[in-house]
């Protein structure tokens, strides 16, 4: 069964770890099996040669423009919910159901302004605890993953 919709991860850079580029495609590729899945990376900025403040800035706002079309977008950030993967799946099969398209917003290293979660519907924490932009972004994709074989009721292991 296809979850009938549209999901997409927006984030900020590009995975610089080859196992995490090869961990991250192959996510992508278990989640295209259970619905439309867009990953979309956007150009970091922060660290090139540009001011933290406005790299950040410039950041937020790639984001927001990114998510525009989408009437249902998450930002993470460790200020957020926490779920468990069963509330989690429930809460992306409520929001398509209802949407039809939602997105999840990923800031790159130094997070992004408070504008963007502002601007979100939803603002969710994968833990309390922090990780780099690029782990959070496999651990989302692995819980999406996650979500989907509970939605279509497949054992995956605990």
């Amino acid at each position: 069964m296809r979850l009938t919709g549209h999901l997409a991860v927006i984030a900020v850079g590009k995975l610089r770890r080859p196992a995490w580029r090869e961990a991250q495609q192959d996510y992508v590729a278990r989640l295209q099996r259970y619905t439309h899945l867009q990953l979309i990376e956007l150009k970091d900025v922060v660290g090139h040669g540009v001011p933290d403040a406005v790299g950040k800035q410039r950041e937020s706002q790639a984001l927001l423009d990114a998510a525009a079309d989408f009437p249902f977008t998450v930002a993470l950030s460790a200020d957020g919910r926490e779920m468990d993967s069963l509330q989690f799946a429930d809460f992306i099969r409520r929001k398509i159901e209802l949407y039809g398209r939602m997105a999840f917003l990923v800031g790159g290293p130094l997070g992004f302004e408070p504008r963007v979660a502002h601007r979100c519907a939803f603002t969710l924490a994968l833990s309390k605890m922090t990780f780099p932009h690029e782990i959070a972004r496999l651990l989302l994709l692995e819980q999406l993953y996650r979500a989907a074989t509970i939605l279509n009721g497949e054992k995956y292991h605990k």
